[in-house]
C-alpha cells in the first residue's frame, strides 16, 4: 500500500554540544514528520468525503474498534476597532488581556525555499 518509508534516526549519538549535530537531526526528523502530516492529512480528507458523501455524522468502525464523527463548531471573533470605539481606553484595557510567550523559529533549507516563493524579491 504506497511507499514505505523506514525512519530509523538514533538519538543515542547525538552530540549535545554540537548545535550542528543537533540542527541536522532535528531536520531528518522534520522531514519525516512532514511526510507523516501529509498522508494524515490526505486520509483526513477521504474519511471526511466518504462521510459527506454517505451523509453521515459518525461512522464506528468493530473490527478495529476505531470511530471517527464531524462536528461543527462556531468560532466567535470580537471586532477590536469597534469594541475601542465603543469603550474608553482605561475600560478596554480592562477587557483586553495580553500574554507574552517565547517562541522558537527553525528554517530548514527546504523551508527557505518554500519561503522564498512567497517573500519579495
Amino acid at each position: 500500500m504506497g511507499e514505505q518509508v523506514e525512519v530509523d534516526i538514533s538519538l543515542e549519538d547525538l552530540d549535545e554540544s554540537d548545535i550542528g549535530s543537533i540542527l541536522r537531526t532535528y531536520n531528518e526528523l522534520n522531514q519525516v514528520k512532514k511526510v507523516l502530516s501529509d498522508k494524515i492529512e490526505m486520509l483526513r480528507d477521504k474519511l471526511k468525503i466518504a462521510l459527506k458523501e454517505r451523509k453521515w455524522d459518525s461512522f464506528n468502525d468493530d473490527e478495529s474498534n476505531i470511530s471517527v464523527s464531524i462536528s461543527t463548531q462556531q468560532r466567535e471573533k470580537v471586532n477590536k476597532k469597534a469594541l475601542k470605539m465603543l469603550l474608553n481606553d482605561e475600560q478596554y484595557n480592562q477587557i483586553v488581556t495580553k500574554d507574552s510567550f517565547e517562541r522558537m523559529l527553525i528554517v530548514t533549507p527546504k523551508d527557505r525555499e518554500r519561503l522564498k516563493q512567497y517573500g519579495k524579491k
